[in-house]
């Protein structure tokens, strides 16, 4: 018996307060997405759960 396990991907840490997420190139990429952060310092992509992280010291921008 063999357990699946399925890939860890590490959250990105990112300067800007927008990040563009496309899921990675080939078979496994999705529609680009833009993402903004808001109050949060952490924003989650819709498409592939890929997780971006807003670097100390960046300022997101406020609506």
């Amino acid at each position: 018996m063999s357990a699946v396990t399925e890939a860890k991907i590490e959250p990105q840490t990112v300067e800007t307060a927008t990040v563009a997420c496309d899921g990675g190139t080939g078979p496994l990429g999705h529609p680009r997405v833009f993402l903004h952060f808001g109050a949060e310092r952490e924003v989650v992509c819709p498409y592939c759960s890929r997780t971006y992280v807003l670097a100390e010291g960046a300022k997101a921008h406020g609506h």
